[in-house]
């Protein structure tokens, strides 16, 4: 073979060489390509939102949607206790106190009475008059319970005395050994209260008799048991649910026989300003 046929035979190898490296060069083009635009559109692609995360469960507990009612049932709750309402701690508040009773008399029923007073005696024999009198302590107590509205059943008790008594035989001072006079009473009594001033009118019928001691006590005459009364008007205040303080006029007034000469009848008579303290 001559030398242009080889060189002719040389060129056309090389030029099929060429074709097949450029066939091949461009399907490596077509495949790059090919999966480059789906790997950029991928990338591009926003990625999907993650699925919603379940409430976390209590531990030892499995998932409720998994259990049936009845399989609920029967796991034990290891929730939270609830939690307390506000002021829920201590004790709860006392009731409020009832009104009922508030400064009203009602139910049972006491009273003390200290004071002052003026006592007096007199008797006439022989058409002649002996009076005794002065001033002193008076004293007065009652107990009982209210048996109507306002109205009140008592027994009472009271003294009113006199020291040092002027004595005066047909109208002139005498000079007298006696030192001491005394009226003492006992017996039922009524009292009404008028509301809302809380004035009280009251009553009381005593058996009574006196007493006339010397200097040192000793007991110069008395009288026999005779009947009194008491009369008081009062005013009080209330200083508590049942309590009241206040003041009294009384008067007390009686007769009764001399226990050492029945023929000779003492009047007696006593006015008295008395401190008051009430329960009821």
């Amino acid at each position: 073979m001559d030398k242009s046929t080889v060189r002719t035979e040389t060129i056309r190898r090389k030029g099929g060489y060429r074709m097949r490296s450029a066939k091949v060069f461009y399907r490596f083009l077509t495949v790059v390509l090919g999966l480059g635009v789906p790997g950029i559109a991928l990338a591009q692609t926003p990625a999907p939102a993650s699925a919603p995360q379940a409430s976390p469960q209590p531990p030892g507990r499995p998932p409720e949607n998994s259990l049936r009612a009845d399989e609920m049932a029967a796991v034990p709750d290891y929730g939270y206790p609830p939690a307390y309402s506000p002021g829920g701690y201590g004790y709860p508040p006392p009731p409020p106190e009832s009104m009922e009773g508030f400064h009203t008399h009602d139910g049972f029923y006491f009273r003390v009475q200290p004071g002052i007073g003026f006592t007096s005696l007199s008797s006439t024999k022989g058409g002649v008059k002996t009076t005794m009198g002065g001033g002193g302590l008076s004293t007065g107590g009652a107990i009982g319970g209210v048996i109507a509205h306002n109205l009140v059943l008592y027994a009472a008790i009271f003294n009113t005395g006199a020291v040092d008594p002027d004595v005066k035989i047909g109208g002139t001072s005498m000079a007298s050994p006696i030192g001491e006079i005394a009226l003492q009473g006992i017996g039922p009594g009524v009292a009404y209260y008028f509301e809302p001033i809380n004035l009280y009118l009251s009553g009381t019928i005593a058996m009574a008799r006196f007493w006339a001691n010397d200097t040192n006590g000793n007991q110069l005459d008395t009288s026999k048991i005779g009947l009194a009364f008491e009369l008081q008007v009062g005013k009080e205040w209330w200083v508590s649910r049942d309590w009241g303080l206040g003041v009294a006029l009384g008067f007390v007034g009686g007769s009764m026989k001399d226990q050492n000469d029945p023929t000779l009848t003492w009047s007696a008579g006593a006015f008295s300003f008395l401190f008051s303290a009430t329960y009821n």
